[in-house]
């Protein structure tokens, strides 16, 4: 029998990322997967601001980035006729989401407020990006991967988890015994079957739609300087689809439509719609999809817990899927480690549910407001939208205003990128205070308990975030002497809890965190934050590393 501390099932990005973040903190994992090699379809089309602040601290956001889209190429946003024009409507310089990543790279280095990410997003298909995390794992002795393996069953007791997995080609098979098994399998999860945990929210809700992804060299000569638009939206009498272009550097083309081929109708002729031209290309594969707006009713039982696409399907307007995913893992990680490591209460675990869980569904409301505005903006196009007349030229006016109203929070939406916040958990303290308002599309930084800290530079330009501790946690001292932390840093030390303290006395990052100490996880979300250390230090350590036992903190304790 293998023994190890965690077992995870499931190598696509969630589960990947999960056992590199372990490895990370010094935890051991057995990786199953029970497909061969990665995946070898596009699928997803961007890693996010947030999941790439999350790589920078795996030491990954600069892999990811050579092997995406170039780092001088558009992320522009298009309403078009065809991939030929004519265009209604562009979406460039009005956000930081569709710079390129030098020119959003220098838009974040001169900002001082924290109101944007660290890292820009990073366009890469998820068929380049698993290779990449695949390699990191490979070459880290603390990761046991077993691809080809299927999980066929587990038992969990008060000690840990006993699993099963077997070869999906022979006979081969083997147990593990770990103290932890994280289900990263994906949306016929076995792992959250086994659990009897269901999806709660809409199943096929715009019924089946179609998408083919095809290769060519061609297509880049129809966008200026050869550099196909991020997403070109389609829509004209008779037409109406996505083509996306996840790489720019590459010749992969993904081509979505809201309805599958008609009997008799070839693939080719949908392309050729879309692109308003016939071209050169290879078909290198296509088939029906369902959407679907799906969260679990719960992330785990006791000892076993479930994230990725296991936790929730969305619809991919808006890009969350995987990328809430990546954050399930960089919260959990911290956790698992902490609790193997002796330091961590049982709440800690247990947290996990209740700070990802409302998450979850708050994005999925999202998305179902993105998948609206993109049918919504569909709906109003005229017969004669191409006409060369008057009429023709308000027609297109309408479409694009349209567009840009509508669609744009599919792509700006910073609230909803960085902006969650882990309200009401068992291992946050709350400090009394109104919260600034929770929204999806703006981004209000706050250290309001709970919140991601806000991404700020120091004065030499070494980014805080770099600074924060990756194993432990970090007490920010913004003004405050050392000496003063000495009162946490001994509750800390008792605890076993790791701490590191970082002076900070530029006076534009006082302003911006707002307290004169702020305490924050290493998951990079604030746990407390007060103007003074707490009376009683030992309790507000037990709360944040889920010690407490339930114990509700007064006022001396939070402030």
């Amino acid at each position: 029998m293998i023994e190890t501390p965690v077992l995870i099932s499931g190598g696509g990005p969630v589960g990947l990322t999960l056992a590199i973040a372990l490895s990370r903190l010094g935890i051991r994992s057995v990786v199953v997967n029970d497909r061969l090699n990665t995946t070898t379809h596009p699928k997803l089309d961007v890693v996010n601001c947030r999941s790439m602040e999350i790589y920078r601290q795996l030491g990954l956001a600069e892999t990811i980035r050579a092997n995406g889209n170039p780092l001088d190429a558009n992320q522009f946003s298009a309403f078009a006729a065809s991939a030929s024009g004519p265009f209604y409507a562009v979406m460039s310089g009005r956000h930081l989401i569709y710079q390129p990543v030098a020119k959003a790279r220098e838009l974040i280095s001169k900002t001082v407020d924290g109101s944007l990410p660290l890292e820009s997003m990073q366009r890469i298909s998820q068929m380049y990006l698993e290779p990449v995390l695949l390699d990191a794992a490979k070459a880290d002795p603390r990761i046991d991967l077993r691809f080809g393996f299927r999980l066929y069953g587990f038992e969990q007791d008060a000690e840990g988890v006993t699993a099963r997995a077997q070869h999906i080609q022979n006979e081969d098979a083997f147990q593990v015994r770990s103290q932890y098994l994280i289900g990263c399998d994906g949306p016929g999860s076995t792992v959250r079957n086994f659990l009897n945990i269901d999806y709660d929210g809409t199943r096929d809700l715009i019924g089946e739609l179609f998408i083919i992804h095809f290769r060519s060299r061609d297509i880049a000569q129809l966008f200026p300087n050869r550099q196909p638009y991020w997403h070109t939206w389609l829509r004209r009498p008779g037409f109406f689809g996505l083509l996306v272009s996840p790489d720019a550097g590459r010749d992969d083309f993904v081509l979505h439509r809201g309805f599958t081929p008609r009997p008799g109708e070839p693939l080719e002729k949908i392309i050729d719609e879309a692109l308003g031209c016939a071209l050169k290309y290879e078909i290198v594969q296509s088939g029906p999809w369902r959407p679907q707006f799906l969260v679990a009713n719960s992330l785990g039982r006791g000892r076993v817990l479930i994230a990725g696409d296991a936790t929730h399907l969305y619809m991919p307007t808006g890009g969350l899927g995987m990328n809430t995913g990546i954050s399930e893992a960089h919260n959990l990680a911290w956790k698992l480690a902490a609790c193997l490591k002796g330091w961590g209460g049982a709440a800690l675990i247990e947290s996990y549910e209740a700070e990802r869980l409302p998450v979850a569904r708050r994005n999925r409301e999202h998305v179902k407001k993105c998948a609206s505005a993109v049918f919504e903006s569909q709906f109003h196009c005229a017969p004669y939208a191409l006409a060369e007349s008057e009429a023709g030229v308000k027609a297109r006016a309408v479409l694009a205003n349209g567009f840009e109203a509508k669609v744009s929070r599919l792509y700006e939406s910073l609230g909803i990128e960085i902006g969650y916040r882990y309200t009401g958990s068992p291992v946050i303290c709350p400090d009394g205070e109104a919260a600034p308002p929770y929204e999806e599309i703006r981004y209000l930084p706050t250290t309001t308990p709970g919140a991601r800290l806000p991404s700020v530079f120091r004065d030499n330009g070494t980014a805080l975030f770099d600074q924060l501790s990756e194993e432990g946690f970090t007490l920010l001292a913004l003004g405050a002497s050392v000496e003063e932390a000495a009162p946490m840093e001994a509750a800390a030390r008792a605890a076993a809890l790791p701490l590191t303290v970082v002076p900070v006395d530029e006076p534009h990052i006082r302003e911006v965190y707002g307290r004169r100490l702020v305490l924050v996880r290493p998951d990079q979300h604030v746990c407390w934050r007060g103007d003074r250390v707490p009376a009683d230090s030992a309790r507000v350590i037990d709360v944040v590393r889920g010690a407490s036992n339930g114990k509700v903190l007064d006022e001396v304790c939070i402030r």
